[in-house]
C-alpha cells in the first residue's frame, strides 16, 4: 500500500524546501494562534476586555493576516512547481478547512471585545473547559494533517478530533442548560450567552469537519 509520502516516488515536497516550510508555519501559526485565544478567553473571565486581552486579540489577527498570505503562498507554489492537479486541489481543500480554524479564533475575540458578555463567576469554570475541549480538538487535527504530509497514518489524530467535538457539544449543553436556568439573568443576557456559547462550540464542528476532508484524503492517496 502507498503512502502520501509515495505519491510521487518521494516525499510530496521534496521539490522545494521553501513550500514545506511554508505549510509548517502555516499549521503552527494555527496552533500558536488557539494557544493565545485560550489565555484571551481566560483574562475575559477575570478582567473582561483589558489592555491585556486586547493584546492578545491583535496578536491572533496578526497570526491570521500571516495565514491568509501564507496560503495565497502555498497555492502559488503549487502551480510553479507543478504539483500534479488532484493532490493540488486536496491540499488547498484542506488548507482552507485549516484556515477556518484560525478564523474562527479570531471572530470570536472580536465578538468579546464588541459585545463583552456578562458572565457570572459561576459560569468561568465551565466555559473555560469547553474553551480547552476546543482546542485540543483543533490541536489534534493540525498533529493529523503534520502527519499526513508526512506519510503516516491519520487514523489516531481523526478519532481524537471526533471525541473531543463529543465533548465540545456536552460540554455546550450543559452550559446553555444552566444560563437559562438562571432565574437572575434577564432572557436578552440568556441569549446573548447562548449565542457566545455557540461560537465558542462552533470550532470543534470545523475541526470536525475537516478532519472528514483529512480521512477522505488519506484513504485517497494511499490507494
Amino acid at each position: 500500500m502507498r503512502t502520501v509520502a509515495s505519491v510521487f516516488g518521494r516525499n510530496i515536497f521534496k521539490r522545494t524546501q521553501k513550500l514545506e516550510e511554508k505549510i509548517t508555519a502555516f499549521l503552527l501559526n494555527i496552533v500558536q494562534a488557539g494557544v493565545l485565544y485560550e489565555q484571551a478567553m481566560d483574562i475575559y473571565t477575570r478582567a473582561k476586555a483589558s489592555a491585556d486581552f486586547i493584546d492578545l486579540r491583535d496578536r491572533v489577527s496578526e497570526l491570521e493576516s500571516q495565514n491568509d498570505s501564507f496560503r495565497r503562498e502555498i497555492e502559488n507554489d503549487m502551480y510553479e512547481y507543478m504539483i500534479l492537479p488532484d493532490m493540488r486541489s486536496d491540499i488547498l481543500k484542506l488548507a482552507e478547512g485549516c484556515d477556518k480554524i484560525i478564523n474562527k479564533y479570531q471572530s470570536n475575540l472580536l465578538i468579546v471585545s464588541i459585545e463583552q458578555p456578562e458572565l457570572s463567576a459561576d459560569l468561568h469554570e465551565d466555559l473555560l473547559k469547553m474553551v480547552h475541549t476546543d482546542l485540543e480538538c483543533a490541536d489534534s487535527l493540525i498533529s493529523g494533517v503534520r502527519a499526513f504530509f508526512g506519510g503516516q497514518g491519520v487514523g489516531e489524530y481523526t478519532r481524537r478530533v471526533c471525541e473531543f467535538e463529543h465533548l465540545v457539544d456536552k460540554q455546550a449543553f450543559h452550559l446553555k442548560k444552566r444560563v437559562y436556568e438562571r432565574q437572575d439573568i434577564s432572557l436578552a443576557r440568556q441569549i446573548q450567552l447562548k449565542e457566545f456559547i455557540y461560537h465558542i462550540e462552533k470550532i470543534s464542528d470545523i475541526a470536525e469537519d475537516v478532519a472528514d476532508i483529512l480521512t477522505i484524503m488519506a484513504v485517497k492517496h494511499s490507494l
